[in-house]
């Protein structure tokens, strides 16, 4: 009885200690872009510039009105981040893309649209789960990316997944998400800046 308490106790170090060393491997590679980004504000490059929200990808079965809504919710909470006033791409009525590859077509129609608007930095998402468990609990796992629209560089990016309650909807959980994950983008807040005066 002994030998199988230790034996568990020595699993659940092991395992602990594998999912420390995975969470610092992730956040290590989301810092060398979180540097990326926040040498481009200590150089000034970001004041006054333009952004835009591009459309997310869904790599799961979401209806479209999905992936309409996460990019309201992502230009509505850009503001309370730091990027003031962002343009939203607006999506052509057709597409003439095969389903399968309609979202990626749409993206680069948008970033194709943000070059000739002469925006600056976009951001957009990916869907990678999107689901409810048998207890009606709703989760999902999204992506976001800022890149550099004039040479195409990703120069930040995150991924988080968001578990809600039971009976807790899906567009609750998904706005939560992405304000957590926009609250980790190295940009200047308004708060900051306000405490910054007083």
């Amino acid at each position: 009885m002994k030998n199988k308490q230790l034996t568990g106790r020595y699993t659940r170090s092991f395992a602990v200690t594998c999912l420390l060393g995975l969470l610092s491997i992730t956040l290590a590679g989301c810092q060398g872009y979180a540097d990326k980004l926040t040498s481009l504000y200590q150089e000034e490059r970001l004041e006054g510039t333009n952004w835009a929200v591009l459309p997310f990808i869904s790599h799961t079965n979401t209806p479209d009105e999905v992936t309409v809504q996460l990019d309201r919710i992502l230009l509505v909470q850009l503001p309370s981040a730091g990027v003031k006033k962002p343009t939203a791409y607006k999506k052509p009525e057709t597409n003439s893309a095969p389903d399968y590859l309609a979202d990626i077509y749409e993206l680069e129609r948008a970033q194709l649209w943000a070059r000739s608007q002469r925006i600056n930095h976009s951001i957009s998402g990916e869907i990678l789960e999107w689901q409810y468990d048998e207890m009606n609990r709703f989760s999902t796992m999204l992506s976001l990316k800022v890149v550099d629209i004039s040479s195409g560089e990703m120069v930040w990016s995150i991924n988080g997944l968001g578990e809600g309650s039971p009976g807790e909807s899906a567009y609750d959980v998904s706005r939560k998400l992405i304000v957590d994950l926009l609250a980790a983008m190295p940009v200047h807040k308004p708060q900051q800046d306000k405490e910054d005066i007083n």
